[in-house]
């Protein structure tokens, strides 16, 4: 819409030319644009005088069907924002605690480049149940024979199998990484265990679930009697436990392996996750009750505070507050609003589309609420990644999961497409679009037609 076209409007508006149906979509093209943050194509003169405009018949009906589409445009524009910003921040507030969740492990991550103070007494304590997991542990033969070569081989040896670059998951992609200055040995270290196995020094297990394809191979293994290809197959579905590694005087290196602490080796457990730095003189002053060092309080451990306080997972003591399962049910009642934003912001946003369409007003690409509509796709996109990054599986710098996340995790994600009217109710809209145009009541009655994706009819949140 130009000022041409308004002057030209404006004197046939004179010569008594200008139809209703014209009169009333220029005001309401003056009003999408004065929300879209146009310049007015109308002066003040010039709606007086399209209002003034003498009309009867058709005229005056086309005309209050344009007033009732720009009372109805306007409602919409007004509710459809507060829409948008209600949910825009409710959905915020859950944001931000998934963002805690991040910025926690992000500390921690940082936190795991350096050690971990403890007193002597904990280390030994952390040495010792590390120890007792080895030795519980059951390992792979392929393994054992892995580490067997690394024993009798030179250091330069397990470089080289490294720099091989080959992804190792079974004897055999072992076999092929071994350089071949190192074949006779990595066939000594084979031979050795093979031995070992025969000779009852190194008995092996194997899963349930494989006893059909091991045993004959082991009968025949026992023999001597297997091909080099079955003999990694079946090297593969074997395991020894770390207890007999450790007792096998044949195979010393497993002793070192099993009495000193190795970071990450069954990180399951949060305390074989760190390296630790041991204060072998520690002042009571900085130990606890069992003689554990209590030094500051490291950032990843207050990150959350200020979210646990307002969820109630704690007190302003920092004891322990609502259970996670009251939590849980807080946080989801709090998508309930939400949703029913989302919904209404939708159907408004449909309604005034199919309108301005029908009517063919001047419109941007996606609508007049366009603005809102990138706004909220932005915060649903945000809030759907934070939530997808919590589920992701936990690195081994990570420790236990807080209660917070525990929490957090019982979010579902916001699926706009179910929130979104129907495209049977869409079609129908569009057919009856302009009906029932008059009055003060076309944007409920269009939005109380609507039915969304996934069953919910906008009749009902409107009652």
């Amino acid at each position: 819409m130009t000022k041409t076209v308004t002057a030209t409007a404006i004197k046939r508006i004179i010569t008594k030319g200008l139809t209703g149906w014209e009169a009333g979509k220029l005001l309401l093209q003056d009003m999408i644009d004065s929300f879209l943050h146009r310049d007015s194509v109308l002066t003040e003169a010039d709606m007086a005088a399209i209002q003034q405009a003498p009309m009867e018949g058709a005229d005056v009906r086309d005309y209050n069907m344009f007033i009732a589409l720009s009372r109805g445009f306007y409602k919409g524009c007004v509710l459809a924002d507060l829409a948008c910003k209600d949910a825009c921040l409710q959905i915020g507030f859950l944001e931000r605690a998934l963002q805690d969740v991040d910025k926690h492990r992000t500390v921690e991550l940082f936190e795991s480049f350096g050690p971990r103070v403890v007193t002597r007494g904990q280390y030994e304590e952390i040495v010792a149940a590390q120890r007792e997991g080895k030795l519980a542990f059951e390992y792979g033969l392929g393994y054992v024979i892995e580490q067997r070569f690394y024993a009798i081989a030179p250091p330069e040896a397990k470089s080289a199998v490294e720099e091989s670059g080959v992804d190792i998951e079974s004897v055999e992609d072992f076999v092929a990484a071994v350089p071949e200055e190192y074949a006779g040995l990595c066939k000594q270290a084979i031979d050795e265990i093979h031995k070992l196995h025969t000779s009852g020094k190194l008995p092996a297990v194997y899963q349930e679930e494989d006893a059909q394809v091991v045993e004959p191979l082991l009968k025949r293994w026992n023999e001597n009697g297997l091909a080099p290809e079955e003999a990694t197959k079946l090297v593969d579905l074997l395991y020894v436990s770390g207890q007999t590694l450790y007792a096998c005087e044949e195979l010393p290196e497993w002793k070192p392996f099993m009495d000193q602490y190795q970071p990450h080796w069954l990180d399951d457990d949060e305390r074989f996750r760190h390296t630790y730095a041991v204060l072998d003189d520690c002042p009571t002053v900085w130990q606890d009750k069992k003689g554990r060092y209590k030094g500051p309080s490291r950032p990843s451990e207050w990150i959350t505070r200020s979210t646990e306080l307002i969820l109630g997972l704690i007190d302003y003591r920092g004891d322990t507050g609502k259970s996670i399962e009251q939590v849980e049910t807080e946080l989801m009642e709090k998508l309930e609003p939400i949703e029913q934003n989302i919904r209404s912001f939708l159907a408004i946003k449909a309604i005034l589309d199919i309108a301005a369409d029908a009517v063919e007003m001047d419109m941007p690409d996606d609508g007049m609420l366009v603005g809102n509509n990138l706004r909220l796709d932005a915060f649903i996109n945000l809030y759907n990644l934070r939530l997808e990054e919590l589920r992701e599986e936990r690195s081994p710098w990570q420790s236990r999961e807080t209660r917070l996340e525990k929490a957090l995790k019982a979010l579902p994600a916001i699926e706009v497409d179910r929130l979104k009217p129907s495209p049977d109710s869409l079609k129908q809209l569009k057919a009856k679009i302009l009906s029932d145009a008059r009055g003060e009541e076309w944007l409920r009655t269009k939005a109380e037609s609507l039915e969304c994706v996934d069953g919910v009819r906008f009749k009902e949140l409107l009652e």
